[in-house]
C-alpha cells in the first residue's frame, strides 16, 4: 500500500520487523542505485511481534524510538515491508482488459474471489500474464488482500515514532522489484528474462517467491524455519543460543555425511534434516508452479535469510532439485558495503515502481 509519495529520491528510512529480529535502513533512490547510509539490526522483544501483527505496541515503540534514536536515522520519511500468512494471494482468470479497468471488475467480483470479508482487507493486484481460452485472450490477475489490521497498526506505529507512513510493501513484491531494478546478481548471474525462484530462509518461516521476467507469479510463506533447526539442536546439547549459532557457523559444509558419532556429525545431521524438511515443503510450491501452464519451470534458485549464511547450503539445494542454486551476497545497483543478504527486504522496499518508469 502506498499513500501519497513525498519529494523523490529523498533519505527514507526502512524497517523490517520480524518476530524474531527486527532490520533498518536509511538511504536513497539516485541515478545510480541505492545508496544505503546507515543500517542496524537488534533482537525484537519476545511476543512483541508475531506473523506481521503487533502484539505489544508499546514495547515495540519503546525499542525502536530507542535503537532509532542511538543510530542517529534523521530521515523521517518511512517504509516498512511485511511477511504473514495472513496475507491472502490467489490467482484469478478475467476478461482481456485495459489496466485502468481491471479494479472495476475485481471489486464487483471479489466475494467470489476471496473467501473473505472484504471489509476487512485492503486489496491490490498484479497482472502476471495473458491467456487464451477458447480462442479468447483472458488475463491472469494475482490478488494481494492484507487484513486492514495489519496495515493501519503498521501506520499507527510509526506516526507514534513521529515518522511519516509513506509505503508498506508486500516482501514478495520486494524481490520482484529487486530482481527487476537491477541486472546481475553477485557480479554475474543476469536477471532478465529469467524464472527464479527466491527463498527467504527465516527464524519462523520461510517465504517462497516464484517471479517469472521479474513478474510476481507465487508467493507463499512454509511455516519452519530456522528455529525448529535450533530447537533440534537443544534438545540434544544443553547449549545457549550464543553457541547453536556458533555450532551452526562452525559446519564447514552441510553436504559431509559422515557416519561418526561426534557432537559436529550430530549437529550437522540435525541442520541437514531441517533444511530437508524445507526442501521437502517448497518442492511442492514447485510442483504447483509446473504443474499451472506447460513450459513453467524454475532456472534459479536464490536464497538469503539467515539460514543461508550455512556453509555449503547453495550445493545442498542445487542437489536437491536439480536447478541452479546461490546465495544472494550483491546486486550490481545496491551500494552497501554490509550484509545485503540480511538487509535485502529492507532495501528492496526503497525501490518505487513508478520511479523505474521515469
Amino acid at each position: 500500500m502506498q499513500l501519497p509519495t513525498f519529494m523523490p529520491n529523498k533519505k527514507v528510512v526502512s524497517i523490517d520487523i520480524g518476530s524474531y529480529e527486527t532490520k533498518v535502513v536509511e538511504g536513497k533512490m539516485t541515478n545510480k542505485g541505492i545508496v544505503i547510509d546507515k543500517y542496524f539490526s537488534f533482537l525484537t522483544p519476545e511476543g512483541a511481534y508475531e506473523n506481521g501483527y503487533i502484539i505489544d505496541k508499546e514495547l515495540l515503540y519503546y525499542m525502536l524510538k530507542e535503537e532509532l534514536k542511538n543510530n542517529k536515522i534523521s530521515s523521517d520519511i518511512a517504509y516498512m515491508t511485511i511477511k504473514s500468512t495472513a496475507i491472502i494471494t490467489r490467482e484469478v482468470i478475467i476478461p482481456y482488459v485495459e489496466e485502468e479497468e481491471i479494479d472495476g471488475i475485481l471489486k464487483f467480483q471479489l466475494d467470489d474471489y476471496l473467501p473473505m470479508d472484504p471489509e476487512r482487507y485492503i486489496v491490490q493486484h498484479k497482472t502476471i500474464g495473458v491467456l487464451e481460452e477458447d480462442n479468447v485472450n483472458k488475463l491472469n490477475v494475482l490478488l494481494i488482500a492484507i487484513p486492514k489490521e495489519i496495515v493501519e497498526s503498521h501506520f499507527a506505529l510509526l506516526k507514534e515514532l513521529e515518522l511519516k507512513p509513506t509505503v508498506l510493501d508486500f516482501q514478495s513484491n520486494g524481490i520482484c522489484k529487486m530482481l527487476k531494478y537491477n541486472s546481475l546478481i553477485n557480479g554475474r548471474y543476469d536477471t532478465q528474462e529469467i524464472t527464479f525462484v527466491a527463498i527467504d530462509l527465516g527464524f519462523h518461516n520461510t517465504n517462497v517467491t516464484i517471479t517469472k521476467n521479474n513478474i510476481l507469479q507465487v508467493s507463499r510463506i512454509i511455516e519452519i524455519g530456522g528455529y525448529e533447526m535450533d530447537m533440534g539442536i537443544l534438545n540434544f546439547f544443553e547449549y545457549t543460543e550464543d553457541e547453536v549459532e556458533e555450532a551452526k557457523r562452525q559446519i564447514q559444509d552441510v553436504n559431509r555425511i559422515d557416519d561418526e558419532y561426534l557432537d559436529d556429525d550430530r549437529i550437522l545431521s540435525i541442520i541437514r534434516s531441517s533444511l530437508e524438511d524445507i526442501m521437502d515443503k517448497i518442492d511442492l510450491i514447485f510442483r504447483y508452479y509446473d504443474s499451472r501452464e506447460t513450459g513453467n519451470n524454475v532456472q534459479v534458485i536464490l536464497l538469503y535469510g539467515g539460514l543461508s549464511n550455512i556453509n555449503g547450503i547453495s550445493n545442498l539445494f542445487s542437489n536437491y532439485f536439480g536447478i541452479p542454486s546461490i546465495v544472494v551476497s550483491r546486486f550490481d545497483k545496491v551500494f552497501f558495503s554490509e550484509d545485503l543478504n540480511k538487509y535485502l527486504n529492507c532495501i528492496s522496499s526503497i525501490i518505487r515502481i513508478e520511479e523505474l518508469k521515469k
